[in-house]
């Protein structure tokens, strides 16, 4: 029994031996599990554990603001709400309802006013590798009353969290500029491309304890990281110049018939941009709207900002810069005079000049107001394409401004390697170069500013704003000197010649009485592959005021203008004109009375006609009237019909009471006249128009001042003005 007994206990303690080994080492493990759960999954489980009992949303910063000069907002950001669908969730609620996506879709279609097979639709959005997506936006930018009627639903999955909407208060007001951001707050175009970064800000983050369909608890969050709203930026633009500007453009626009008109206005002291604008343009408050446009890429083309994008072959306003030359290297003085007989050879080629029969012989600041082709391709000559070259270099022609935008174009300058004595005579009336319009503005604030070249800008400061609305930064931009281009006499000389071309050439539609301003016109023809397209033009002027200490430069540009009327003279000019004279008022600039012009006026026909008759229609016209004698009917007049005289003038009648009338008037002056207003001159004297050409007239036969009967022919050449 003894020997059994022992048996039977050393089994036990066997048994127990096994049993503790075993319970010690599944001890072991599950300390070594725990272990491993607690120090090597442990962050990734929490994550998931949060995961699953929060809801971690995004909040997107609000956007900073953009205003004018004078703190008139320009581009502002409206808070609103968003709604998003946590897909995960959904399909966890699919397990007890497999209608759930479906009945999401209606309500939320409900309160959206959008189709529920749309909804159901991105609720269904899977994955390239055909998973699920993890989160669907729904819509964003909704009302507060709509985020609430959703909330109220506590649907599974459905956020609802703070957005903000970009909104433009003034429509299509400086559109190009500004440009507009996508759906996500990032700029797209212009400034709000540009500045993206600093406008942007920071996001936040809303953490949100959840129930198991991810509902929110009412009772706590869990943390909030408030977002830092984006810089605002603070524009050189002027609200005021600006209307005035898109006011004038779009006016034009519908005038002539046009393609595209653009417009700036700069501040040459410093490079401000004080506007600029392009018409047609958009509404950035709804940029991908295809009214108006034949497809998608039309509707992209309407954001570009001509004003940087758009090259051309400058023409006639490029003379300044030969002007410049010539002047700075001493090849020119006032003595020079210029032979100029409507054509020159050169090379193997004929160049002709803008004006057939040739202007004759004229000194240096002729060839300026006449815009003679012959007298600057002279001027190239005389330069040579080294010098020629440098001084298109030294004006920026080529490389961009450098102004604060996005795609800026620099245009087109031949290599001086490959530059003949054909192409620098076009290159010397602005042929064969290709310019953008805030180069030109930039080049003629050059001269305006003494010589000196400032690079353009857009952005005059950038600050930060606390909740409170106290800035907290400021960031302002200092006008940059470019380099000294030419010399401050030069300048002043240049700006003595363009102001003689408002007041008695080419560019007189653009003179405000009053003031003094300088400016050139240009009238160049469009290339098009490789040839000049038929019937295809870009009329152009820039000006500075006052010509003797310029505060403003307007450049204005009309692309493609009604082929019947194209004239830079003729269109462009009275458009700047007329936007000089809004700046005017708009800086209470008084007129100088001295600067008063001598107004002429041709004395209208009058014999023959009844004397009331003939003094109403006198003294309609602004002169003063003597009658003699007591005859009831006019047969003579002093001074005769025909001449200009100063309006105010007196005029003597002769009656009588026979048919003895005198019957001859003077030919007046038709130069500049079109076809119409030579016809209604003539009419108002009883003699015929002959019109021969096309245009203005650039002469007549006979001569100005001859003595002739009425119902005679006047002969009128008129020509195509290059300027």
């Amino acid at each position: 029994m003894k020997e059994g007994n022992g048996r039977t206990n050393l089994t036990f303690k066997k048994r127990v031996i096994f049993l503790f080994i075993m319970i010690s080492l599944l001890i072991f493990l599950l300390i070594g599990r725990v272990g491993y759960i607690q120090l090597v999954k442990g962050a990734e489980l929490q994550k998931l554990a949060v995961e699953q009992w929060t809801n971690d949303v995004k909040i997107d910063a609000k956007r900073g603001k953009i205003f004018d000069r004078n703190g008139n907002e320009l581009a502002i950001s409206a808070n609103c709400e968003r709604v998003d669908a946590y897909m995960k969730d959904i399909i966890k609620s699919q397990i007890e309802d497999p209608d759930i996506k479906a009945k999401i879709a209606s309500e939320l279609a409900k309160i959206l006013g959008d189709k529920e097979e749309d909804i159901l639709k991105k609720l269904n959005m899977t994955l390239s590798n055909g998973k699920p997506m993890n989160s669907v936006n729904i819509k964003r930018r909704i009302e507060k009353s709509q985020a609430d009627e959703i909330r109220k639903l506590k649907l599974p999955g459905i956020i609802v969290s703070e957005d903000s909407k970009r909104y433009y208060p003034n429509g299509s007001f400086l559109s190009n500029v500004l440009g507009f951001t996508n759906v996500d707050g990032v700029g797209q175009e212009g400034i709000e491309l540009k500045y993206d970064s600093e406008l942007r800000g920071t996001p936040g983050r809303s953490i949100m304890e959840a129930d198991l369909v991810r509902r929110e608890l009412p009772y706590n969050i869990s943390k909030y990281i408030e977002p830092v709203a984006g810089n605002d930026i603070t524009l050189t633009i002027d609200e005021n110049i600006q209307f005035y500007v898109e006011k004038a453009i779009e006016d034009a626009l519908l005038v002539n018939k046009a393609k595209a008109v653009t417009a700036i206005v700069m501040d040459p002291t410093n490079g401000e941009v004080l506007a600029m604008a392009n018409k047609p343009d958009f509404n950035p408050n709804t940029p991908r709207d295809m009214s108006g446009h034949t497809d998608f890429q039309d509707v992209i083309k309407s954001w570009s900002n001509r004003s940087v994008t758009y090259t051309y072959e400058p023409g006639s306003i490029f003379k300044v810069i030969t002007a410049a030359a010539a002047l700075s290297e001493g090849v020119v003085s006032d003595k020079d005079r210029f032979t100029c007989t409507g054509s020159m050879i050169v090379g193997d080629r004929r160049i002709k000049c803008w004006r057939t029969k040739g202007h004759g012989t004229q000194d240096f600041a002729q060839i300026l107001q006449n815009s003679c082709n012959i007298g600057f391709m002279t001027l190239g000559e005389r330069l040579g394409k080294e010098k020629m070259y440098k001084y298109i270099e030294a004006f920026g022609f080529g490389t961009p401004t450098n102004i604060d935008v996005t795609f800026e174009e620099g245009g087109y300058k031949r290599p001086v390697s490959k530059m003949g004595p054909v192409e620098l005579a076009n290159l010397s009336f602005g042929q064969g170069i290709t310019v953008t319009p805030i180069q030109m503005a930039t080049v003629f604030s050059i001269i305006a500013n003494d010589g000196k070249m400032m690079e353009p800008h857009l952005v005059k400061k950038i600050q930060s704003v606390d909740k409170d609305g106290n800035i907290i930064e400021k960031k302002e931009t200092q006008p940059k000197m470019v380099r000294q281009v030419i010399s401050p006499e030069v300048a002043k000389q240049l700006r003595g010649y363009l102001e003689k071309v408002i007041s008695v050439g080419g560019g007189k539609k653009a003179y405000v009485e009053g003031y003094s301003i300088a400016g050139k016109t240009g009238t160049a023809q469009k290339a098009e592959g490789g040839r000049y397209a038929s019937g295809k033009y870009v009329a152009s002027f820039v000006g500075m005021a006052p010509a003797d200490n310029p505060k403003y430069v307007v450049y204005v540009s009309i692309d493609e203008p009604d082929p019947s009327n194209y004239y830079a003279g003729q269109i462009a000019a009275p458009l700047a004109g007329q936007i000089f004279k809004d700046i005017f008022v708009n800086a209470n600039m008084k007129p100088d009375n001295s600067l008063k012009p001598v107004i002429e006026v041709v004395i209208p026909n009058v014999i023959g006609l009844p004397v009331r008759e003939a003094v109403n229609n006198l003294k309609n016209s602004g002169f003063e009237v003597e009658v003699k004698d007591k005859g009831t009917t006019v047969i003579d007049m002093n001074p005769l019909a025909g001449i200009s005289v100063v309006s105010g003038s007196k005029v003597i009648l002769y009656t009588g009471n026979g048919q003895n009338y005198n019957n001859k008037v003077i030919v007046p002056n038709l130069n500049g006249m079109s076809p119409k207003e030579a016809s209604e001159v003539l009419s108002s004297l009883d003699l015929k128009l002959k019109a021969i050409g096309d245009g203005y007239v650039t002469e007549q036969e006979p001569q100005v001042g001859e003595e002739v009967t009425t119902g005679s022919t006047i002969d009128a050449y008129f020509d195509i003005y290059g300027d």
